[in-house]
Formats: C-alpha cells, structure tokens, sequence
C-alpha cells in the first residue's frame, strides 16, 4: 500500500502550545514524521508519499521562515546518512521535486546547496533498498510536476501517452490513499497520481495525529470496495 501524506498544521500547533522557537517547532513536526514512518512500517504499509515543502511554500513565506526549514532539512537528511533505523529497516528515500528551485529561491544559497547535496547523499545511500520506500515531495508542485513531465516527453520524441507521462513525474507511483490534517484540500499535491486515491481529511494538527487516527483510517479504507467508474 502507498499512502500519500499532507502534514498540515505545524506552525498552528507552535502558536497554540506556545512554543517560541521556529526550528523547534519545525524539528516537532519531522520527528512526528519519523513516528508516523514507524507506524506504516508496523502496519504494513510500502510507501509513504511526504508533502514536505511545496512551491508555493518557498514563494510565500518570509526569508528567516524558509532558511530554517532549510536548517531543519539539511541537519535531519545529514542524520539520515548514518541513522540506523533507516539502514537496517531497508528504507529507500526519493527526493521527489525541483531541485533547481530549491537552490534558485533560497535567500542562502550556501545553505541551499549543501542542503540539495545531503539530500543527494541520502538518496543515493538507500537507491538499492527496497522493503520500504519514503519520497520526499520538497519544492513540489503537482502541476509542475506533470508540466516537467511533459517536457520531458517532448525532449525525448516519445509518445505522449499515460504510461509514458507516469515515468517521467518526480513520483512514479499512485497511492491508495491520501490523508490530509488540519485542512480539506489537496493543496496542489499528487494531482496526477490522485485520480483514484481514497481521501482522508482529519480536523487535527499534525504533531496532534496518533498511531491511532493512522490505524481507523486503515480500518476504514479496508473496508471500502473501490470502484474505478464501475
């Protein structure tokens, strides 16, 4: 099972619980993440699709704003490279995004970089894992994404065809299903690869989501027959 994920709500729960510091806060969020990992890998779940940082998020928020994002990212993918769990789990890791406009928009364009390359090395680190796989949506945009692909298509003469197009997108396959906290849109995410995706929106915060919200969602989704248009 691929289950695509929309971890909203990080700096609402900041202001709500108080907490003064950006990268603090930022740094509750990603560890949330690596409990929500847990879990699928518990429940035997495949792959996990992260809406980390969208397009819009880099063309949006304030400078200090997006360089501490880049300090958490940087400082967690840097952690990756000898972190254990990752390793001897079998985690294969996917930087999912343009990594050009990583580096293009970033007020530091050092941080930027070396960021881009750690990210780089974690991919390359886990290429040949398989028993688990994470893609890592960072300077996504679902959009662009099948504008890239396009692109790409024309670039190669190929056939503009469905098959084709899935190749050539950052994230290659469709998940079965897409939860979202805090919010009840897509927000521009997967937009392709959602055509038939199960969609769960749940009214929490994201470092508010528990093992047991992901488990009734499952429950849920087990329980439903999917239909295709038939």
């Amino acid at each position: 099972m691929h289950v695509g994920l929309i971890p909203d709500g990080n700096r609402r729960y900041m202001t709500k619980k108080h907490v003064g510091n950006l990268l603090r806060s930022y740094d509750m969020g990603i560890n949330k993440f690596y409990d929500f990992l847990q879990w699928c890998y518990d429940l035997d779940v495949k792959e996990v699709t992260l809406y980390a940082l969208s397009m819009e998020n880099l063309a949006n928020r304030g400078r200090d704003e997006v360089e501490t994002l880049y300090r958490a990212f940087n400082q967690h993918a840097k952690k990756g490279l000898t972190d254990k769990n990752i390793h001897e789990k079998g985690v294969r890791i996917n930087i999912c995004g343009d990594r050009d406009y990583l580096i293009g928009c970033s007020p530091n364009r050092k941080l930027a970089e070396e960021m881009v390359g750690n990210l780089g090395r974690l991919e390359e680190a886990t290429r040949d894992y398989s028993n688990f796989t994470v893609n890592l949506a960072i300077a996504y945009g679902g959009r662009q994404e099948v504008l890239n692909a396009v692109r790409k298509l024309i670039e190669q003469g190929a056939e503009v065809n469905e098959e084709n197009l899935r190749r050539n997108l950052w994230v290659k396959s469709y998940p079965e299903l897409i939860i979202r906290t805090s919010e009840d849109r897509l927000s521009n995410f997967l937009l392709w690869q959602s055509a038939y995706s199960e969609i769960y929106f749940i009214q929490k915060l994201w470092p508010e989501f528990q093992q047991q919200d992901l488990v009734e969602i499952l429950e849920d989704f087990n329980g439903r027959e999917r239909r295709y248009g038939r």
